[in-house]
């Protein structure tokens, strides 16, 4: 929140309350979950990339088709509520900040 839709999702990520204080919020068997453009970090889990040349383990391709399923999940989700509540629009293009 706060941010222009620009940036890029892993900048407002390490730039954010939830990054700075994951050690103190987030026991050592507690994860986040994110998508490859994510960064690795003490808490957050991303999928694995494929780059040219690497060919992703069975148990690699496992994880990535499991996250997958749970991310399109969480984005239906996040556009039902959308829909369901106009406002929440708004919070997109005000700001986090300049509601508190």
């Amino acid at each position: 929140m706060g941010w222009p839709g620009s940036v890029h999702d892993n900048r407002v990520w390490s730039n954010g309350d939830v990054y700075f204080s994951k050690e103190k919020d987030h026991s050592n068997k507690e994860y986040l979950i994110g998508d490859s453009e994510f960064s690795a970090s003490s808490v957050r889990v991303p999928a694995f990339k494929k780059g040219q040349n690497v060919i992703l383990s069975e148990e690699w391709k496992y994880f990535n088709t499991k996250l997958a399923k749970v991310q399109i999940k969480s984005e239906h989700c996040i556009g039902l509520l959308n829909v369901r509540f106009q406002q929440v629009h708004g919070l997109r293009q005000t700001g986090y900040k300049q509601q508190a």
